[in-house]
């Protein structure tokens, strides 16, 4: 009796379970086919066994309590709450899709992004926009710029400074992009896409990378000259930093050529030195000092220093170097010149080594201030049948015809002098003449007949 009683109770807890199971069953199917599945996802909001209704709730409520982002150029980031712009979902038919496609197949998305999925206040939009520094500050309308090389006072070498990019927006189409990102629900809508100005340039360029290293050693080559009176004269990268250059399209370099030639120019002033003497053989005395007798200076060798030059910072070397000089006649050596000796009273002419000329003459007068100037001079023309004129010691003028005129220091020169019966000895000591050479008449045709501008006459 007492199992059959057991056996009734235990049917019955069967029974109940079972019932149980298919209500819940049938509440489960009920629930289910009126809402979204597991894991779904709606523009970025989890819509997880909601209904239509409640999915709208929450899609707005969750985009209007959100705080949205926006990104400009130039690092510019600006956020507000989503209710600012007062979100509502646009319309249920494209959630009622989504359910209907759940429902009626074996789909297994579960993130959805839907286009349009909201209203928004266009003014408030527009006026929000409208009010940003991006569109109301006079330095936002900019142009990219381009990575650039500049120079390191410290480490004395160039670096790159990077590029910035431009924040160049037009408002309108910003404000139909802000639209169309809020309408899809996107909470951080990055301007930067549609600001399409951006520099050509970049700090990662492998051409200014190759630009900049290669200009750099050439900036660091030290070129050191040392001067005739013991300075020196450098050319370093305080200089050659100066010499870099950037095209328009913004590539750089250093033109060598001219800045190299600019610095010689300067070098040559710099080195450029006056020479008082010279060395010269003298006839029957051997080699002696004579003075130039009027300006003359060692200048450099341009063209051999620019060519030198060049190729030294092409090199990438530093070098110390001696300045090169345009050669000087070596008076020691030339075989064509005229010679006079003021103490003996006496010129030669040489020419190709051979004497062709010797004579006394009759240089300045000493005694009355009117001496005749050693130096070096080369003759300024000639001609014949001159009048020499002047004044003399006294005050008085003088007027001399001559035959043969050859001036070579201002109104010094040659001339024949028929007047004196004698020349050379001491007659210059007290009466010479007005600062003239006078030679014997032959004399001065026969100097006449072989001298010219390009011969050296050498007074001492």
């Amino acid at each position: 009796m007492k199992k059959k009683q057991n056996g009734k109770v235990l049917n019955i807890v069967v029974l109940i379970c079972i019932v149980i199971i298919f209500l819940i069953f049938v509440l489960t199917i009920m629930f289910i086919k009126d809402t979204f599945h597991y894991s779904t996802s709606i523009n970025g909001i989890d819509c997880s066994f909601l209904n239509i209704n409640d999915a709208i709730k929450k899609l707005e409520k969750t985009m209007n309590s959100t705080k949205i982002t926006f990104l400009f150029a130039d690092d510019k980031e600006y956020t507000c709450v989503g209710a600012y712009f007062d979100f509502e979902v646009n319309s249920a038919n494209p959630l009622l899709g989504i359910l209907s496609k759940q429902k009626d197949s074996d789909e297994n998305k579960k993130e959805y992004n839907l286009t349009d999925l909201y209203n928004v206040d266009e003014e408030v939009a527009k006026n929000y926009l409208s009010s940003l520094s991006i569109f109301t500050d006079k330095n936002t309308n900019k142009e990219p710029v381009n990575a650039y090389l500049e120079w390191d006072e410290d480490n004395s070498e160039f670096y790159i400074v990077p590029e910035v990019y431009g924040n160049k927006l037009d408002f309108n189409e910003a404000y139909n992009y802000l639209l169309n990102a809020l309408r899809n629900g996107k909470t951080v809508i990055d301007f930067r896409e549609i600001t399409d100005i951006t520099p050509e340039i970049t700090a990662n360029s492998i051409e200014l990378k190759e630009q900049m290293e290669n200009i750099n050693k050439i900036v660091a080559t030290t070129v050191e000259y040392k001067l005739h009176n013991g300075d020196t004269y450098k050319l370093d990268a305080s200089t050659i930093k100066d010499w870099v250059s950037r095209d328009d399209n913004g590539n750089y370099s250093i033109d060598l050529k001219s800045n190299v030639t600019k610095f010689v120019d300067k070098l040559a002033k710099k080195a450029k030195y006056k020479i008082t003497s010279t060395k010269f053989k003298a006839t029957g005395l051997g080699e002696i000092s004579v003075s130039f007798g009027r300006a003359t200076y060692a200048n450099v060798d341009k063209e051999k220093e620019i060519e030198r030059l060049t190729k030294q910072l092409e090199s990438k070397k530093s070098a110390k170097f001696d300045v090169i000089y345009e050669p000087l006649p070596d008076y020691t050596k030339i075989d064509t010149y005229v010679e006079l000796d003021l103490s003996r009273q006496r010129v030669w002419m040489y020419v190709n080594g051979e004497c062709v000329l010797e004579t006394p003459c009759v240089t300045g007068n000493v005694a009355q201030g009117y001496s005749t100037p050693a130096g070096i001079y080369y003759l300024t023309y000639k001609t014949m049948n001159a009048t020499l004129e002047g004044y003399n010691y006294d005050g008085s003028t003088y007027s001399t015809p001559v035959t043969y005129w050859m001036p070579f220091n201002g109104g010094i020169g040659f001339h024949d002098a028929t007047w004196r019966g004698s020349f050379g000895g001491n007659i210059y000591m007290t009466n010479g003449s007005h600062g003239c050479v006078n030679l014997p008449y032959w004399a001065a045709s026969t100097l006449y007949s072989y001298i010219n501008t390009s011969i050296p006459i050498i007074l001492y």
